[in-house]
């Protein structure tokens, strides 16, 4: 069995039990660093909402459509 076949076969807890502790391992490490092209298209993104904010949706909206609503 894989490593991943094993992870996908453990409970939800036991799965954000190892989430977790990974993201509490990556946010002690070092910074991530993007790739310049991704860097460049959210400064893009970030440049066009300062541009005209009416195009920017509220965190309501963003669980909305994370939720499928």
């Amino acid at each position: 069995m894989t490593l991943q076949e094993s992870l996908r076969s453990l409970p939800p807890d036991q799965k954000f039990a190892i989430v977790t502790q990974l993201w509490d391992d990556l946010a002690s490490s070092a910074p991530l660093t993007l790739p310049p092209d991704e860097l460049a298209e959210m400064q893009r993104r970030r440049d066009e909402m300062l541009a005209d904010p009416s195009i920017a949706i509220d965190a309501d909206e963003v669980w909305r459509r994370v939720d499928g609503d």
